[in-house]
């Protein structure tokens, strides 16, 4: 008999949380796991359902263990990254980036300060700080705010302990070219409260493309968490977290380093349960980030000519307020309110410690949601979202904004929401679903900067798909349509204007499979695979990605596992020279190529475990095809090639 929790939203986090004292602050409706076990090493993060994935950081993965978060998204299927160098690369899914993709750390917003796109919010995240992340592609939820292409929410578990407890990871990754990795979390407390200490440190020096030339990418980045929480009783939890890290990073893309990523962050939730026998949950959380950057020409790299700084910073503060409310024993209700204001400064010249700063603009979202899931029978359920904002961008800077004078706004009305139907076949361990969601937002700092003046952009898109959960089978099927009223496109093409509005259509496929050949063999496999046009100018929408396909093959038998990961990606020739996104430009045809990956290891003792892998086996030379930073920085003309050969190793510990 299947029931709504037939495919766990977060298995692998549950699998590796639930340590002696300890139990997870679990989301609304979520259940410890029966689910087989994952995985020993992650080669493609399967979807939890067609519309989610669902993943646990801290397990052994293949590629290489993510340095940052933008990396760590590229392992999902449907994800690409826009690579600089070494670190910082900006996420799309489905060739959705920017702030059509919204991303989360622990329910606060991290918005970068540079004007070229050197500091995506992922850019201040190492993966490993968190516990889980969670992927909802496309428009298929509104609580967390206006995201065309979908949310990314990076999680860090609450800690309910029923007696005094000290626990704790460790990971340690060394790689070639003096890659270097270390991460240590631990937790201690008891039933009446706990403290958390989280703190990583990530290096490397410039890599090499498979041809052996070196690419100028070389980083170092450390971060520190302090969490202090307090849970007077089973149903109350208060918690404070302080944030801080930074970082250098060298571009080969551009002309500029980012020499400084400065980032202080503060975040206070208060939550309580069963208040009464309908108020499930209300739970409160506000936050500040302030995000302090610094780029030049001359500390990792012999400066050009004339040396060349820059020091944009932005401030973000926010909050949510948000209530679960049951309206019967079928009918459960997600409802509240949040906003977000973020102020971009800027100062310039080698001097800027010494400079007075420029304000350059301001932006103001106030946003009420409300979604509704009511479970018709054992079979059927239906979920409905709908969600308002009011979005606020004010020019401050005295010589302009995008075109806009001093004190000029521009306010949108914006409207969101979706519905969805889900159905578990009666004869086999199969469910469909089918939704309709439209999201709409305006435009941000990065497109605004270029035109002020711009329409919001509507996205409406139609998905569905199918999960298969056999004995020995595993596999989900995507599917997804959607056409764009005022697509916010870049367009560097012509001396005016930069940004502009156009309409749009895309759609596209995404699958994964999990085959158990015998006790000890699996297969698995995925697919991602978007078309978009720009229906305005009859050409290829920009910055689309190729079709992907992997396939793996694993090994698990006692104590010893092992793989072998082939990524092969399609020619792309649907290209719009000279347009795209806030982070990449089209700028040539890409060939197609493949890739090998593998890895071994052992479980030792005690809960440590050993992999050892080599990326790029037979050390091929190739570039991906979304890439490049915005040609505002005077990114040169040639791609950014991939790393060649990496062998690896990394050690975790739980304790």
């Amino acid at each position: 008999m299947f029931n709504r929790s037939r495919f766990p939203l977060a298995p692998l986090a549950a699998a590796v949380a639930l340590l002696p004292g300890h139990a997870a602050f679990a989301d609304k409706g979520e259940t410890q796991s029966s689910a087989t076990l994952s995985p020993l090493v992650i080669t493609a993060p399967a979807m939890s359902d067609p519309y989610t994935v669902t993943t646990d950081t801290r397990q052994p993965r293949l590629p290489l263990p993510a340095q940052d978060g933008g990396a760590f998204l590229e392992s999902i299927p449907g994800f690409a990254v826009s690579r600089k160098g070494g670190t910082s690369g900006d996420p799309a899914l489905r060739g959705l980036g920017g702030s059509r993709l919204n991303i989360q750390v622990d329910g606060a917003n991290i918005l970068g300060g540079c004007g070229g796109r050197m500091d995506p919010p992922t850019a201040y995240i190492f993966p490993q700080a968190y516990d889980r992340v969670e992927v909802i592609k496309g428009p298929q939820s509104v609580r967390y705010g206006v995201a065309p292409a979908g949310v990314v929410r990076f999680e860090r578990d609450k800690p309910v302990l029923t007696e005094s407890t000290v626990e704790g990871f460790t990971s340690t990754t060394l790689g070639s070219r003096d890659r270097f990795d270390l991460v240590g979390d631990v937790t201690a407390g008891n039933q009446q409260g706990y403290v958390r200490l989280i703190g990583t440190l990530s290096e490397q020096d410039d890599y090499q493309d498979g041809d052996g030339h070196d690419v100028h990418s070389q980083y170092n980045r450390w971060s520190g968490t302090a969490i202090v929480g307090w849970t007077p009783d089973a149903d109350t939890r208060i918690e404070l977290a302080v944030d801080r890290s930074d970082a250098e990073a060298a571009y080969d893309d551009r002309g500029m380093d980012g020499t400084e990523f400065d980032r202080t962050g503060y975040t206070l939730s208060l939550a309580r349960r069963n208040l009464t026998p309908w108020l499930a949950e209300v739970e409160a959380l506000f936050y500040y980030n302030d995000i302090d950057h610094v780029m030049d020409n001359f500390r990792l790299r012999e400066p050009p000519g004339m040396r060349m700084a820059s020091n944009p910073d932005r401030r973000t503060q926010g909050g949510r307020l948000a209530a679960e409310v049951l309206l019967g024993e079928s009918t459960s209700l997600s409802t509240g309110f949040d906003y977000v204001e973020n102020r971009h400064r800027w100062r310039g010249t080698t001097d800027w410690r010494n400079q007075p700063r420029t304000e350059r603009a301001e932006f103001t979202d106030y946003g009420a949601f409300a979604e509704l899931e009511r479970e018709l029978d054992e079979r059927n359920w239906l979920t409905l979202g709908l969600r308002t904002d009011r979005s606020e961008a004010e020019a401050l800077n005295p010589a302009g904004f995008g075109g806009a004078e001093r004190g000029d706004t521009e306010r949108s009305a914006l409207w969101s929401g979706f519905v969805r139907y889900e159905h578990v076949l009666e004869a086999q361990p199969a469910s469909l679903f089918v939704g309709v969601g439209r999201a709409e937002r305006a435009g941000d700092f990065w497109e605004r900067s270029r035109v002020f003046d711009l329409d919001s952009e509507v996205l409406t898109q139609l998905d569905t798909g199918a999960s298969w959960r056999g004995a020995r089978l595993s596999a989900n099927l995507s599917l997804f349509h959607g056409w764009y009223d005022n697509y916010l496109l870049i367009d560097e093409t012509g001396a005016a204007p930069r940004a502009r509005n156009v309409d749009a259509t895309t759609y596209g496929a995404e699958a994964d499979m999990t085959l158990s050949l015998s006790d000890s063999w699996s297969l698995s496999g995925s697919l991602a695979w978007v078309h978009s046009d720009n229906d305005s100018d009859d050409r290829p929408l920009a910055q689309t990605p190729p079709l992907e396909v992997t396939l793996g093959l694993d090994y698990a038998q006692n104590a010893y596992f092992g793989g072998l990961l082939w990524r092969g990606v399609a020619r792309q020739d649907r290209i719009a020279e000279g347009q795209g996104t806030i982070y990449s430009l089209d700028t040539r045809e890409t060939p197609g190529f493949a890739t090998v990956s593998a890895y071994a290891g052992r479980d030792l003792f005690h809960n440590i475990t050993l992999t050892l892998g080599v990326d790029n086996l037979f050390d091929r030379t190739y570039a991906e095809h979304i890439q490049r930073g915005s040609a505002d920085l005077g990114a040169s003309s040639d791609p950014v090639n991939e790393p060649g050969r990496i062998a690896w190793a990394n050690l975790t510990m739980r304790f």
